[in-house]
């Protein structure tokens, strides 16, 4: 049983790194029938549910494994995580919580704590959070791009900038850095600067969709409609998220009134 067990999990490892969740949900729901009382089934396949957008049927998978090993800390945020997105922020702050007193040192469970007071709208709160994750963890390309989002939603303009700045100079191949600077920069109408952090994060990433989307945006506010068809065209090319589906339905809109104009052009 063990082999077939470990078989099973090695299978459905391969399925999700190739992006294919629902196949790997299958054979880790496999894996929950042949050990029962192994946590990792559970969390793997709370995992890949997650990735196919079955956040309710994920919460139950997590849990059940979380009632095995209930000081799994990558399990705990996992699960934290679930409920951030869906916006039940009380729950998200326990579990980030436990984690923090599980593991002081753990600099993911104070970011995360941040992000959740950076929804509520508690900056300063957020930033303290940011500043505990940096202080465990000075290399923490995440904690600086929150906190450059949380300095920016203060108005601090320079001390965002050198945030989203520090995490760049840390990982100058963290497509996401790049994105979030551009992000800020095209919000201060910049958009040469934002083109160009944008054109990075895609040069590292060709499936970051978000900087697809700003670059669309950039391209329509200069009235460039090919360059702006382009750029949303590879959006939609590359996003697959069940999350974006609203998104997607706009973008798709949006499109379909640039071609039109466009071709009476």
């Amino acid at each position: 049983m063990s082999t077939s067990f470990e078989e099973h999990l090695a299978k459905g490892i391969s399925l999700a790194e190739v992006g294919n969740h629902e196949a790997a949900a299958e054979v880790f729901s496999h894996c929950t029938e042949l050990a029962a009382s192994r946590p990792e089934g559970f969390f793997y396949l709370g995992e890949a549910l997650t990735g196919s957008g079955k956040l309710p049927e994920a919460v139950a998978a997590y849990e059940k494994g979380l009632a095995l090993a209930p000081e799994d800390c990558d399990a705990l945020l996992s699960l934290g995580d679930i409920y951030f997105e869906r916006g039940d922020h009380k729950e998200a702050l326990k579990l980030y919580r436990k984690v923090s007193e599980l593991d002081p040192h753990n600099a993911d469970a104070f970011v995360s704590i941040g992000l959740v007071h950076a929804n509520q709208e508690r900056a300063e709160e957020a930033i303290t959070a940011y500043q505990t994750a940096l202080g465990i963890d000075p290399e923490n390309v995440f904690a600086y791009n929150a906190l450059g989002d949380a300095w920016y939603g203060l108005g601090e303009r320079e001390k965002a900038i050198a945030a989203f700045q520090k995490g760049i100079e840390l990982d100058p191949e963290d497509a996401a850095a790049h994105f979030n600077l551009g992000e800020l920069y095209y919000d201060l109408e910049e958009f040469e600067q934002a083109e160009k952090e944008c054109l990075e994060s895609v040069r590292l990433d060709p499936e970051f969709t978000l900087s697809y989307l700003t670059l669309g945006s950039l391209c329509m506010d200069e009235e460039r409609v090919g360059d702006a068809i382009r750029y949303l065209e590879l959006y939609l090319r590359y996003e697959t998220s069940p999350q974006a589906a609203e998104m997607v339905t706009e973008v798709r809109a949006v499109l379909d009134g640039l071609k039109a104009e466009a071709a009476g052009s």
